[in-house]
């Protein structure tokens, strides 16, 4: 399998070695474990991978070539946010006897990474998840208006949310920018 780094994937991973955040560390941990959870659903569908790439939007997995069903597509897509939720629930239960501040981070990081995963935005987890459902019984440019609107709706629905925080507690700028990335992703792919 090829591996790909973009240089703004680069300049993230050592600004966030550099910061010597536990947050940020526990965060690379669980985009890892994330990753590593979509491997073990494409070698469990024998989907075999030819590149794995790391950008400025995340990460991502290409299969090498044939075709493989919508059953192995959502197995796939629900690999890595499975992983998140079953080490975020392991290291929850290890917290019990250890309340360290990494453990704490990972936790968050793990449950958020899952839970953001799992919406239906295109290009995420979720997305291709309801695409793949959706295309089971509706034609292709329905299913894509769809999955258009609901990305709309939740990417709204967050930019929504970080502005109320940022009012409410001048705080949460990341999920701004982050909500405006998406914006800019949805409309700037459509073009």
């Amino acid at each position: 399998m090829k591996i790909k780094v973009g240089f703004f994937a680069i300049l993230l991973f050592f600004s966030l070695l550099m910061t010597h955040s536990l947050f940020s560390l526990a965060s690379l941990l669980a985009a890892v474990l994330h990753e590593l959870g979509h491997l073990l659903a494409a070698s469990v569908c024998r989907i075999r991978m030819k590149e794995f790439s790391v950008g400025l939007f995340g990460t991502g997995l290409t299969p090498s070539g044939g075709l493989y069903s919508y059953f192995d597509e959502i197995i796939l897509c629900l690999g890595g946010p499975l992983s998140n939720l079953f080490f975020g629930s392991l290291s929850l239960l290890l917290l019990r006897h250890d309340s360290s501040a990494f453990l704490s981070a990972f936790i968050f990081s793990s449950f958020a990474y899952a839970v953001l995963n799992l919406l239906p935005i295109k290009g995420f987890d979720g997305g291709r998840i309801c695409r793949a459902l959706l295309l089971l019984f509706l034609p292709l440019p329905i299913t894509e208006r769809i999955l258009s609107l609901l990305s709309f709706v939740c990417i709204f629905s967050l930019w929504t949310l970080s502005i109320y925080l940022l009012l409410r507690t001048a705080s949460s700028l990341s999920l701004f920018v982050f909500s405006i990335s998406l914006f800019s992703r949805l409309f700037l792919s459509e073009d």
